[in-house]
């Protein structure tokens, strides 16, 4: 004969089990930084007054980034706000296409991170407070944001490119297949991708030209680190080879200051935080 405590624990157990095989059963949410890349307006004060206004960049790049920069640029109708970048990477064909809209504009980019007013620590640029069609709320930071593998391409279509001096920027070599097994034993540092491909280096070496990138350096990088690997660059390193044209002071944030007290004229927007002519 079982007692009242004993039974209990019997339907404790089940229960407990019963949650376990649920919880184990539940799809298991991709990490927000895994998603498609997403933009969003994102201001940050009273534009009636002064604020900091960006375009915030963030997620895996796609083949369709370019065609939602689109969309939202148009929306912008001809002002011009920096396109603050934080991803791992993706697609080339995708941020190659995102770096020439952007030079195409006339815009500047940054690394940041964007925190969204009402988002969690851990989730800071939560999907349910991304306002669509819209002006989202928040706040933009330059330290410890990161822009690794074909991020710094979509980067470079920047006029101006800034980081903070503590960025997380990396490449490495384009993963287009298995490579082979090296017969010497050592790695060619002169490899850009997983199977050598002279269209896809020529491609890259264009556009980064075109960008007023130095190809060579930055190839040599991504020849530092296999497809699976990871080469971090310092801030002087991406400054000498251009892939960024300024690092932020520690005072300063990603954004432009604008809103009548700004006094700003529309094509000579300043940083966030710099105060402003007469301000």
């Amino acid at each position: 004969m079982t007692t009242w405590l004993e039974r209990f624990c019997l339907i404790a157990a089940a229960a407990l089990f019963a949650f376990v095989v649920a919880a184990s059963a539940a799809p298991t949410p991709k990490p927000v930084e895994d998603l498609p890349m997403t933009f969003a307006l994102v201001r940050n004060g009273d534009c009636k007054v002064r604020c900091v206004q960006w375009i915030s960049a963030e997620g895996r790049i796609t083949t369709d980034s370019p065609r939602l920069l689109k969309k939202l640029l148009l929306s912008l109708k001809g002002q011009k706000l920096p396109v603050v970048f934080q991803s791992y990477g993706g697609s080339v064909g995708g941020a190659i296409s995102v770096g020439r809209m952007i030079r195409a504009a006339g815009l500047e980019t940054a690394i940041g991170r964007t925190q969204l007013n009402g988002c969690p620590m851990l989730v800071p640029r939560c999907p349910e407070k991304i306002v669509k069609d819209g002006w989202s709320e928040g706040e933009a930071h330059a330290g410890s944001a990161y822009c690794i593998s074909a991020c710094p391409i979509a980067l470079a279509g920047g006029l101006v490119r800034s980081a903070a001096p503590n960025a997380y920027i990396a490449l490495h070599q384009i993963t287009n297949g298995k490579p082979k097994a090296s017969t010497h034993g050592r790695r060619n540092l002169d490899q850009i991708s997983a199977i050598p491909d002279p269209a896809l280096r020529k491609m890259l070496s264009d556009y980064y030209e075109e960008m007023g990138v130095d190809s060579r350096d930055v190839f040599a990088s991504m020849g530092l680190a296999t497809p699976e690997g990871i080469h971090y660059i310092m801030a002087h390193e991406a400054l000498s080879s251009g892939i960024i044209t300024r690092v932020f002071v520690y005072s300063e944030e990603p954004g432009y200051v604008t809103g009548p007290s700004a006094a700003v004229h529309p094509d000579a927007p300043v940083s966030a935080s710099v105060p402003p002519p007469n301000g």
